[in-house]
């Protein structure tokens, strides 16, 4: 504490700089950068506009009057220390993020100084930290993002001093730092890193363009350019390949981004016309069950469900689509969940003219995957998702062809989620990686046949093959032959919803090349009773009056049997799961598979 308030002290003591600095021509790319604060996403035009809106509009007014309840929430909260969790600062930065959104907004909205002192407070408080701990960068990204909100935001009613504060740290911790790592993988990776670390550069450059021009004038066009490489795996169909969870991270700071382009020069640079992203806002809807439950493919956490990113208003807003901004309101209503301050600068009205959605789609490219449904708006509806693509792209499993399953409102097929990020190996991916020694990231846990008894291989690709969607009985079939090229000279799977959409079929078929043992398994919370006849029942213990049926098509005599799921530590012990498991030893030629599921109740 006397650390930072000899460091406040100082900055406070400083010959104010303001007074000296000259008006900058801005040129270039630059050219029509707005003069004045705020200048990053909430303009004052639209401040005013909300609060007139909010006097016709009860939705929106029930949501201005929630984040206010949120920004009152942290009036009490200590003011944030750099505690580092394991080799993280993030959790610290995200908290200092949504206080500056919730807080700031919320000083503008009413003009309550509380609000404004308790924004200072922790905006200085951070600034002050000895760094933002720049070995992990996604913790310097988050911090300048939410110090340039706080101090754009704010600005009009900052003293020279507390302006002073706020662009040393933007500068000392968040700018500077980026200028030294300009060639650190994160710039032009693939995945989420991208995102958000660019955008955090742009929305602290743009913050000081008027004091700090070389920031602006130099740094963000390249963070612009490597935006690139990560915005190209949206395409062609907005499925972004880390997984519906990863979405909204990655999604959410683009958007941070691209807001921040468009209020401080007029335009976003041309980002938003990167093939994709106009479709994208619609992924996390199709790919959430009737219960908002993801399709939980790579790193994401066991049971995640879909959130209400603002993104979804802001993709609703730049592209116009009213069902990307009625899926926000219906999953806040459904969820009970806060919206964020931008889901109010972003708001769009609910919309009865939406277009029709389809109840079967199929997203290609990096990652692939098919959603089957029975109906929307139905609780209880069917809905299966069934995943191709790569095993080795960041956060993949070994897991192509899994699919996951709920009806009734049950998940009776599910994906497990990840693990500890912070096991050893985790990130040690490729051929014999240590990664693939975990249950939760390995074939082993995964709704997907067993070859040999060994792992999906980990450099495999598979594409659908054929897809025939929206008819009497969809389906989809997924080539498998890279995934088990040790043991087949093909293999495929084929899911399809059958009996006027009231039941599931999984056909797995192989060309095996050497006596092995062919394996199918699906992991469930469910209880499972095996029965004679190649049999299974599934049931719930909440909703006990629903059920899932199992039985074996194909081979004929072939029984179901369970095992468990259990593990030990240091994994996650996934405790009260098993495995719905159909082993067929000692296979030669051609195997075929059939399993036929069907929800009852």
């Amino acid at each position: 504490m006397i650390a930072i308030l000899a460091l406040l002290s100082f900055f406070s003591c400083k010959k104010n700089p303001e007074s000296s600095i000259a008006p900058v021509e801005f040129t270039g790319w630059l050219a029509d950068v707005k003069k004045e604060h705020p200048r990053l996403i909430l303009q004052e035009n639209r401040l005013e506009e909300l609060k007139q809106l909010r006097k016709t509009d009860a939705l929106l007014d029930q949501y201005i009057s929630a984040c206010l309840s949120r920004a009152n929430s942290y009036l009490t909260k200590p003011v944030l220390e750099r505690v580092l969790t394991g080799p993280r600062l993030l959790s610290v930065s995200r908290e200092l993020l949504i206080r500056s959104y919730c807080l700031s907004f919320a000083y503008r909205f009413t003009g309550d100084r509380k609000y404004f002192d308790t924004a200072l407070n922790n905006l200085k408080a951070v600034c002050a930290f000895s760094d933002w701990n720049p070995s992990h960068f996604l913790d310097v990204a988050e911090m300048l993002h939410g110090v340039a909100i706080g101090y754009d935001w704010l600005y009009a009613d900052l003293s020279k001093a507390d302006r002073e504060i706020l662009r040393e740290g933007m500068k000392k911790h968040g700018l500077n730092e980026y200028q030294k790592r300009g060639g650190e993988w994160w710039n032009k990776a693939e995945n989420n890193w991208n995102q958000v670390c660019n955008t955090g550069l742009i929305v602290g450059a743009l913050a000081l363009a008027e004091t700090d021009p070389t920031y602006a004038q130099e740094l963000a066009p390249k963070a612009i350019s490597n935006l690139s490489v990560a915005l190209k795996n949206y395409a062609p169909d907005g499925l972004w390949y880390e997984g519906p969870a990863y979405w909204s991270y990655a999604t959410e700071y683009l958007s941070y981004g691209m807001a921040a382009l468009e209020s401080a020069l007029g335009n976003m640079q041309g980002l938003e016309q990167y093939p994709g992203l106009r479709e994208t806002g619609l992924v996390p809807m199709v790919c959430a069950s009737p219960n908002y439950n993801f399709l939980n493919f790579a790193d994401a956490g066991e049971n995640s469900r879909s959130d209400a990113s603002p993104a979804f208003m802001f993709l609703a807003k730049i592209y116009q689509n009213a069902n990307i901004s009625n899926y926000y309101h219906e999953v806040i209503k459904a969820r009970n969940l806060l919206p964020h301050p931008l889901g109010v600068v972003w708001y769009q009205a609910p919309s009865s003219t939406a277009a029709p959605r389809t109840l079967d789609q199929f997203f290609k490219g990096k990652v692939e995957a098919v959603i089957f449904r029975s109906a929307w708006n139905d609780p209880k509806a069917l809905w299966l998702g069934i995943k191709g693509g790569v095993n080795g792209s960041e956060h993949s499993h070994l897991d192509l062809g899994n699919f996951e399953l709920e009806a009734g409102g049950v998940r009776w097929a599910k994906d497990l989620g990840s693990d500890d990020y912070n096991l050893p190996g985790y990130w040690t991916m490729g051929v014999n990686g240590q990664r693939w020694s975990y249950y939760r990231l390995n074939s082993f846990s995964h709704n997907v046949p067993l070859l040999g008894n060994q792992n999906q291989h980990p450099l495999a690709k598979a594409q659908f093959s054929q897809v025939e969607l929206n008819a009497a009985t969809p389906f989809a079939i997924l080539d498998l032959t890279e995934a088990y090229r040790d043991f087949a000279s093909k293999s495929t799977r084929k899911v399809s919803l059958i009996n006027q959409r009231s039941a599931f079929l999984i056909e797995d078929e192989f060309v095996l090349t050497k006596n092995t043992e062919v394996a199918w398994g699906m992991m469930t919370a469910n209880s499972v009773e095996v029965q004679k006849g190649g049999k299974a029942i599934l049931r719930n213990a909440t909703i006990t009056t629903r059920t899932l049926e199992a039985e074996v098509v194909a081979p004929q005599g072939a029984e179901f049997s369970v095992e468990s799921a259990v593990q030990k530590a240091p994994e996650k012990l996934n405790t009260g799961h098993s495995r719905l498991m159909l082993r067929l030893p000692n296979q030669t030629g051609n195997v075929k598979v059939i399993v036929k599921l069907t929800p009852k109740g």
